[in-house]
C-alpha cells in the first residue's frame, strides 16, 4: 500500500490511508518526496505548539513554496509576534460580529439568483463567490475582480506540480493589483481593513507596504479558498447524511456545532508542513535537522485517542478539539470569520434550498497538496 498522503486530497475517502498511517506508521517517511508525515493528534499538536523546533519560515506546503512577501503563515517569532499583534486589531470579535449582516446579505443575494428548480453549479454560484465577496468587503477591494482573485488563488493553492514561473506570475498579478489599492487608500482612506492597517493606533502599529501586501495576499488566497472548500465539503456531508440535514433544518441552533464537526470530519486543509531546526526523535524515530515534516491535520482529527467514534459524523459532538484551524501562534487568524461564513452560509442555504441534491457522480475536485476542495458542485434544486 502506498502511504503517500498527498494524493489523498482528491480521493473520495482519504481516511483508509490516513488510518493506516496513524495506527501503524504514525511517523512515516515518504521517500519520493523526502517528506516525514505525522498523523496522530498528540504528535501534530506537539509540533504546532513548538515553533522553535518546527519552523514555518521555509514554507508550509510539501513542495516548499512560500510567498514572495512576508506574511504570518511563514513567519516565526519575533517577527511573527510583532506582525500578528499589529493585525489582530482588524480581527476583533466586535469587528467580526459586525460582518454578520453583510455575510447574510451576500448569501441571500447569491441564493436569490438560483433558479426556482433545475440544476445549478453551487460551487460557481455560491460556495466560491460568498467568501470572496466577504473578504473583498472586509479588505475594501473590488469584488468585481473576483475572476482575477480566483485565477491567482487557484494557481497558488492548487499548484501541485506547477512550474515556479506560473506561481510567480500569479503572485505578481495579485500583488500589483493590491499595490494600486494601497496607493488609493493612502490618498483617500475608507472604513476598511486596508485603511486601518495603513495607520497606527493605540491598538497596533501601521504595517509597512511589504507586510500589508503579504497579509492581503494571504487573506485573499488562503482566507477565501479554505472557506470555499469547507462550504463544499459541508454540502456533500449533508447530502450523504440526510438525518443530520433534517436536524439542522428543524433546529438551526445546532448549526454552530455542525460547523465544528464538518471542519473535523472533512478538514478543508488536510495538512501543512514545517522544517525541523534540530534533530528530533518522535516515537523512537529520528528526524534530522533540516527535514520537512508534514502535519496531517485530517488524520489527527479522526484519532480515536481523542475522539469517540471518530469516523461517525455527529453534528452534536462535544467537546470537539479538532485541529482544522491549527493551534498555537499560527492558529488561523481568520477562524472567527470563517466560522461566521460557514454558519450563515449553511443557515441561508438550508432555508432556501432544504431539499437540494448533489449530483455526486459529477462532482469535481481540484488537485492540491494541502487543500481538499471542489471545482464543480452540480446541484439539483
Amino acid at each position: 500500500m502506498d502511504l503517500d498522503p498527498i494524493p489523498q486530497t482528491i480521493a473520495d475517502d482519504p481516511h483508509p490511508i490516513y488510518r493506516v498511517l496513524r495506527e501503524d506508521e504514525p511517523v512515516h517517511y515518504v521517500e519520493k518526496r523526502d517528506l516525514w508525515v505525522l498523523s496522530r493528534h498528540e504528535d501534530v499538536l506537539a509540533a504546532i505548539k513548538d515553533p522553535e523546533t518546527f519552523t514555518s519560515a521555509d514554507g508550509v506546503v510539501p513542495s516548499g513554496f512560500k510567498p514572495e512577501k512576508p506574511t504570518l503563515i511563514v513567519l516565526d517569532p519575533p517577527d511573527h509576534t510583532q506582525m500578528r499583534r499589529a493585525v489582530m486589531r482588524a480581527f476583533t470579535p466586535r469587528r467580526m460580529a459586525a460582518m454578520t449582516d453583510r455575510v447574510r446579505g451576500f448569501a441571500r443575494q447569491l441564493l436569490d439568483a438560483f433558479p426556482a428548480s433545475g440544476e445549478v453549479d453551487a460551487f460557481e454560484s455560491y460556495t466560491d463567490p460568498l467568501p470572496i465577496y466577504v473578504m473583498a468587503e472586509l479588505l475594501g477591494v473590488d469584488a468585481s475582480e473576483r475572476p482575477m482573485f480566483k485565477r491567482c488563488g487557484d494557481a497558488i493553492v492548487y499548484s501541485s506540480g506547477a512550474d515556479p514561473a506560473s506561481l510567480l506570475s500569479a503572485q505578481r498579478e495579485l500583488t500589483d493589483y493590491l499595490q494600486t489599492v494601497f496607493d488609493e487608500r493612502k490618498r483617500d482612506p475608507r472604513e476598511d481593513l486596508i485603511s486601518l492597517l495603513l495607520t497606527s493606533s493605540e491598538e497596533g502599529r501601521a504595517l509597512d507596504n511589504e507586510e500589508l501586501l503579504g497579509l492581503c495576499f494571504l487573506l485573499l488566497v488562503a482566507g477565501t479558498e479554505t472557506t470555499t472548500s469547507a462550504l463544499g465539503n459541508a454540502m456533500l456531508l449533508l447530502e450523504r447524511h440526510r438525518d443530520a440535514r433534517e436536524l439542522l433544518i428543524e433546529d438551526p441552533s445546532l448549526i454552530p456545532a455542525a460547523v465544528e464537526e464538518i471542519l473535523r470530519f472533512d478538514s478543508p486543509v488536510q495538512g501543512l508542513s514545517r522544517i525541523v531546526r534540530r534533530d528530533v526523535e518522535i516515537r523512537g524515530q529520528k528526524i534530522s535537522e533540516g527535514a520537512r515534516v508534514h502535519l496531517l491535520f485530517a488524520a489527527a482529527n479522526r484519532d480515536p485517542r481523542v475522539f469517540d467514534e471518530p469516523d461517525r459524523f455527529d453534528i452534536t459532538r462535544s467537546p470537539n478539539n479538532h485541529l482544522a484551524f491549527g493551534l498555537g501562534i499560527h492558529f488561523c487568524l481568520g477562524a472567527s470569520l470563517a466560522r461566521l461564513e460557514l454558519k450563515v452560509g449553511l443557515e441561508e442555504l438550508l432555508a432556501r434550498a432544504p431539499d437540494y441534491q448533489l449530483s455526486v457522480d459529477r462532482l469535481q475536485r481540484l488537485a492540491s497538496d494541502t487543500n481538499r476542495g471542489f471545482s464543480k458542485l452540480p446541484t439539483v434544486l
